[in-house]
């Protein structure tokens, strides 16, 4: 589709978007009673209702045609079939592949590395790979950053109840010293084994944690030798990971075609399988490809991560100013909103096309969330009565056992009463009518109502994945991925690349030796001509040369 004709279609629906405006959720319902069937999907185990959002079905019907225009499907197909869909770094984006069966689309390279993990992964969880004193592996430590660490960390959270309980896995990705420091505090380096997740291997962050922990096991008296036994790399760069002291036999590489933030597939996900094993793993991958196979070929309007894309598209036209808010009611996805942020964020926070020219809609929407029923006590207030509105997204997982103090009912009913509240609100007459019910007089009733009412007519999608389980996990990550990728072939934009976060990169390095010479006192480059950016490395030097000479008093 070139671009003068998606800025046509997008003009038509911006158009369309306006009209539906003035569209009630309650009118939505009034005038399509088989609007709950209409908008409930299934796919691969999980069961999506969009029908309280302010979509129509005809405003529906306008966005699949737009879908058809855009090429979805054709575009879907090419990135399964591994064509090159990263045009700005003239790479594929396979990660479906890492997740197909054996003998059903799986390259060699990926089973190879999948049997590989699979023997290491058993080794250490029976024991039979110890550290270099013969001492039975009770920790992991996985050093990583972005996509290189929220997938891991998010899914070894979210499966917890699968997880060996002699073998704990933490994750280090904060360059701050204040991270490992706390964490060190809890781990025995003869019991520790580290993974070191990155993808260029030149990752500042991962390096510098990575070179904090070597000290660490070598001031334990872990030999040159024997850091084999606690020391594993994950790369797509595996000559640099050797050049770093990472042997072959805990080496795991992946590949350019695998994106960061997609990558939880691949070797990426060694923590994981650690934790959970590697037929649970494999169970994971499978729930993933289920839902690959109900992206390939459900109908587009019961096709799960199409609609989400749509939804999330006419949502930016209805309100351009909207967030959209994740919040899951099971516990262990507490992470999944961070998660979240960065696969959707950092995928389709662009603002020009694939062709280069700038964008003339809004594109990406921020992601944030929180778990329920905890978010119900922070941030709701604002999503019930607060001036804008924001989409909701409810993330439901069925209990894993019957609890005797029915926390797992109320859990559930808060959720459901939750999408029904932003939904239906509360009018003035009802809150006059409650507070009069209550003794108030008609005068009282009147001058407080306006603080309690709920304007109402607010969209929310619910999601029930079942048992949380790794199929179901398989299944809810990759929904997310295909609708995020979606989403940006109908903006007609590049989900694979992520220039924005190399920039910052790339200017980190001159102002941290610009910090370091002003520690030691002496004077700035002229190369740093930003007036605010030399006084803050003036006031930070300055602070830092402060604290090295007077620790205690340091602030």
């Amino acid at each position: 589709m070139n671009p003068s004709d998606r800025q046509h279609a997008m003009r038509t629906l911006d158009d369309l978007a306006g009209q539906a405006r003035s569209t009630t959720l309650r009118q939505l319902f009034a005038d399509e009673p088989e609007r709950v069937d209409q908008f409930t999907l299934e796919a691969a185990g999980l069961t999506l209702d969009l029908s309280r959002q302010r979509m129509s079905v005809r405003h529906r019907d306008a966005l699949l045609r737009y879908a058809a225009q855009a090429g979805i499907a054709a575009q879907a197909a090419a990135m399964m079939r591994g064509d090159i869909v990263n045009p700005t770094e003239g790479r594929r984006a396979w990660h479906t592949a890492l997740r197909a069966p054996a003998g059903a689309g799986q390259p060699p390279e990926v089973g190879a590395c999948l049997q590989r993990m699979s023997d290491f992964a058993q080794a250490v969880r029976s024991g039979a790979w110890t550290g270099e004193r013969g001492l039975r592996l009770t920790d992991i430590v996985h050093v990583g950053i972005g996509g290189s660490h929220l997938g891991p960390q998010m899914a070894c959270e979210a499966l917890t109840r699968f997880a060996d309980p002699g073998l704990r896995v933490h994750f280090l990705s904060n360059v701050d010293p204040a991270a490992w420091s706390a964490m060190q505090r809890l781990l025995d380096p003869d019991r520790t084994l580290v993974i070191v997740a990155s993808k260029s291997w030149r990752t500042l962050e991962t390096a510098r944690n990575m070179d904090a922990l070597l000290q660490w096991l070598r001031e334990a008296g872990i030999t040159e030798s024997g850091l084999g036994r606690h020391l594993a790399g994950v790369t797509a760069a595996p000559d640099l990971a050797r050049a770093s002291g990472i042997g072959d036999a805990t080496l795991f590489p992946f590949w350019d075609w695998v994106g960061g933030r997609y990558s939880l597939w691949s070797a990426i996900g060694l923590p994981l399988m650690l934790a959970i094993g590697p037929d649970a793993f494999k169970d994971m991958l499978a729930g993933a490809h289920a839902m690959d196979t109900h992206f390939a070929q459900a109908p587009t309007a019961r096709n799960a991560p199409l609609m989400l894309a749509l939804t999330a598209l006419w949502n930016r036209l209805l309100a351009p100013g909207a967030t959209d808010v994740v919040a899951p009611y099971c516990d262990p996805l507490k992470r999944l909103p961070s998660y979240l942020q960065q696969l959707q964020m950092e995928s389709d926070g662009k603002s020009v096309g694939t062709q280069g020219e700038p964008l003339p809609w809004r594109t990406v929407t921020v992601t944030w969330g929180a778990a329920g029923t905890d978010a119900q006590h922070s941030f709701f207030q604002a999503l019930h009565q607060g001036t804008d509105v924001h989409p909701v997204e409810f993330v439901l997982a069925l209990p894993d056992a019957a609890d005797p103090q029915r926390r797992d009912e109320a859990l559930l009913a808060n959720a459901i009463a939750q999408a029904q509240a932003l939904m239906l609100g509360r009018s003035r007459a009802d809150v006059i009518t409650a507070l009069r019910a209550r003794g108030l007089s008609a005068e009282q009733a009147e001058r407080d109502a306006g603080h309690q009412v709920h304007p109402g007519d607010r969209p929310s999608t619910t999601l029930l994945i079942g048992r949380l389980s790794p199929h179901a996990l398989g299944a809810l990550i990759a929904m997310y991925e295909h609708k995020t990728v979606a989403l940006a072939w109908l903006w007609g934009i590049n989900p694979f690349d992520q220039w924005g976060v190399e920039l910052g990169k790339q200017m980190a390095g001159p102002i941290e030796e610009a910090l370091a010479r002003r520690r030691r006192g002496i004077a700035l480059p002229e190369a740093i001509s930003d007036p605010a950016t030399r006084a803050w490395i003036e006031r930070v030097g300055t602070a830092l040369a402060l604290a090295d000479a007077a620790p205690d008093q340091a602030g």
